[in-house]
């Protein structure tokens, strides 16, 4: 009777370190994808051309870091974007519509902040942040939506992922899906928010303007 019980007894904890084992082993649980609001913006120039424009169809779906590195953030996203001008007066010379994203790391950034997403189109220019540190990148068709810079806490920068000219109808869409981001290097909350620009440049006047989503964090 004793040795029954004491086979009892031992049988269940084998049976709680087992289930133990199989809770701390078990997967981070995936993030349900989260549908943005979309967003309208209507201005006219001051010579007089309407503009339109919208985001729609946005998805963020923030997933473990494939690493399992505790200071990096990854996300897959869907974008829609699109742009219309019409009724000036004149001629629309050049433009230029731009979608993306930007990225910000709460807090201190020890070796960088990476970016990435191949897409079939991009652009990103050059600009300084703080004294010594710069975004760089490529435009044109082709070409891969990557940022790799440092960062001080609190600073924000654009990832670029795709970007046309007006038809000449005047519009302009782009979309992205399942584009990968990633943030690596940040000790703190990564949050983004999507955003439209649209340069446009008439016989008359130089004008642009920019849209943008809810700020989410990954």
């Amino acid at each position: 009777m004793a040795a029954m019980f004491v086979r009892r007894i031992w049988t269940a904890c084998i049976a709680v370190i087992l289930c133990g084992m199989t809770v701390a082993e078990a997967p981070a649980a995936l993030a349900e994808p989260v549908t943005m609001q979309p967003e309208d913006m209507d201005q006219v120039t001051p010579d007089g051309w309407h503009i339109h424009l919208n985001s729609y169809n946005e998805v963020v779906n923030s997933i473990p870091n494939l690493a399992n590195a505790t200071n990096s953030r990854e996300a897959f996203v869907n974008l829609y974007s699109s742009a219309t001008v019409s009724g000036g007066q004149g001629s629309i010379l050049d433009s230029l519509f731009i979608m993306g994203y930007q990225l910000g790391c709460q807090s201190d950034v020890s070796s960088g902040l990476q970016l990435g997403g191949a897409v079939s189109g991009g652009v990103s220019g050059t600009g300084s942040l703080g004294s010594s540190n710069s975004i760089g990148g490529s435009a044109g068709a082709g070409a891969t939506g990557y940022v790799q810079t440092d960062l001080e806490p609190g600073v924000i920068v654009d990832l670029p992922m795709s970007n046309m000219a007006l038809s000449p109808e005047g519009r302009a869409t782009l979309d992205v899906t399942n584009l990968h981001v990633k943030v690596d290097a940040c000790g703190g909350d990564v949050t983004i928010r999507s955003y439209g620009y649209l340069r446009i440049s008439t016989t008359n006047a130089h004008s642009s303007y920019a849209i943008y989503g809810e700020p989410i964090k990954i």
